[in-house]
């Protein structure tokens, strides 16, 4: 009995922790009003789901010299979180046409990856004032 109860509150832990990370603008921020979110969905591999990166800039103006793309570092020792492993080298995906994409997303493939768990962070640069905004690094779980 205290074994289910362990289990439960531990796979409860553990979802919510991964299905609702949320990165919002700081007002410090040369960049601002834009959210991106990372959640996990069903994928092709019945066994782990794959990880949806979305990002949402429609409040934000002059878009004409701004780029985003983002960081993926595969990781071992999952239970570790940020601090876990570097499995293999860092990946970075570009947002191409991001003036017509003002909202959209990037979606990791666990079998493109070949880790059970990552971190990830936003790089945007607006080239007309070259601002560089870096986010924190997120944890995410293909689990």
């Amino acid at each position: 009995m205290i074994r289910k109860l362990l289990f439960l509150a531990l796979t409860t832990l553990l979802y919510c922790s991964v299905n609702g990370q949320t990165v919002i603008s700081n007002p410090n921020d040369c960049i601002q009003d834009y959210t991106i979110e990372a959640k996990t969905i069903a994928g092709n591999n019945q066994r782990v789901d794959d990880i949806l990166i979305s990002w949402d800039f429609k409040e934000l103006s002059k878009l004409e010299n701004v780029e985003l793309s983002f960081q993926v570092q595969p990781l071992n020792s999952c239970w570790k979180k940020l601090d876990g492993k570097i499995r293999s080298s860092l990946k970075t995906y570009k947002i191409r046409n991001f003036i017509e994409n003002t909202s959209g997303s990037q979606k990791l493939e666990f079998n493109n990856l070949n880790c059970k768990c990552l971190k990830w962070k936003a790089i945007i640069i607006d080239l007309r004032t070259n601002c560089q905004i870096e986010t924190e690094w997120q944890f995410t779980s293909f689990l």
